[in-house]
């Protein structure tokens, strides 16, 4: 029961994120560009408006009891970082890479690969130390793991999160309405993420997980059970994981977007870059966009927010490099991507 749920919700949530083309490395970094493209970012902002509320809503009924992140600020500020740079060297994020795989862009294995290395080095090889480290003092808000809620009490936390869900409906209701193109706009979008990352946590439930989606650990986990004989625990998160790849192919074959195809010997170097980095920045904190941002922000976990603002500040500060080295060096402009999201 557990596997075929899992498929389910991997399945329904990579053929979500292809139909989108739902890359946070592209959310984040719309934000920089000039002009900004703001397609992905609206998106996102609207699957936590609908996401925040309906997953808050099934704890308050007792439908769900969620694993929620510990805020181990040094780790989420360093992991977060590394993870934000190294979106910026790959052009993606770690959901795009299973994503993109998906739906052709092959050059991902590269990147795939490396994710994979850099997750093992920071759980089981010589960054263990320092990830543990960073993750040795979590701050815990009465015995729990530190959420908006409970850190603030109730009344305050509430009032907060009612003004930030108003900001962010305000920013929505202004925006430019979409016009539907190859992908999904933001609306459909983000009504559709934000929906079913909520549910999912129902499936979830049934097979006996305590947390939907994510990726750190998954290749630690996988290499000790192959390798040591160990326990692979529910194998509700790696089986979701890998569904994602057969969900955006079955979207991108239904929606006429499948392209496979390799990439340019400076862009593999540029995804094996990338995905470890990003391996070993997801290792540190705890998590990925996938894990923090979709899922631990909706359950308001001070470490997934912290995650999610620190990968942002990573991108900031990756993207102005970047605009300093096109500047200074031109060949640059040859082989560095480009973002081609709308909005």
């Amino acid at each position: 029961m557990t596997i075929l749920l899992a498929l389910a919700a991997g399945l329904t949530l990579g053929y979500l994120l292809e139909r989108g083309d739902f890359c946070f490395h592209s959310a984040l970094r719309g934000l920089f560009r000039r002009p900004s493209q703001l397609n992905l970012t609206r998106a996102y902002l609207l699957s936590m408006l609908i996401a925040v509320p309906l997953v808050q809503g099934m704890i308050a009924l007792g439908w769900i009891t969620p694993w929620v992140a510990p805020w181990a600020w040094q780790a989420n500020l360093f992991g977060g970082l590394i993870f934000g740079v190294g979106m910026v060297v790959a052009a993606t994020c770690v959901t795009g890479i299973f994503y993109k795989l998906g739906h052709g862009m092959l050059g991902t294995l590269v990147a795939l690969a490396t994710w994979a290395i850099g997750d093992l080095l920071a759980w089981l090889g010589p960054l263990s130390p320092l990830r543990s480290a960073l993750n040795s003092s979590p701050v815990a808000a009465n015995g729990e793991p530190a959420t908006l809620l409970n850190l603030f009490g109730s009344p305050l936390g509430i009032g907060i999160l009612i003004l930030l869900l108003a900001a962010a409906a305000a920013f929505l209701w202004r925006s430019p309405r979409p016009s539907q193109g190859e992908y999904w706009s933001w609306l459909p979008l983000g009504i559709s993420v934000g929906l079913f990352t909520s549910l999912a946590w129902l499936l979830a439930r049934a097979a006996g997980a305590n947390y939907t989606f994510g990726t750190s650990r998954v290749p630690a986990a996988l290499y000790e059970s192959l390798l040591d004989g160990a326990a692979t625990g529910n194998l509700w998160i790696p089986v979701a994981l890998i569904a994602l790849l057969p969900g955006a192919f079955i979207a991108a074959r239904r929606a006429g977007t499948f392209w496979a195809r390799g990439e340019t010997p400076a862009r593999y170097t540029q995804l094996a870059a990338g995905g470890l980095l990003m391996g070993i920045g997801a290792g540190i904190s705890g998590g990925c966009n996938l894990g923090h941002s979709l899922v631990g922000v909706p359950l308001l976990s001070l470490g997934s927010i912290t995650t999610t603002l620190a990968m942002l500040i990573g991108v900031f500060l990756a993207d102005r490099v970047v605009e300093i080295l096109r500047s200074s060096l031109p060949n640059l402009n040859r082989s560095t991507p480009t973002i081609t999201t709308s909005g």
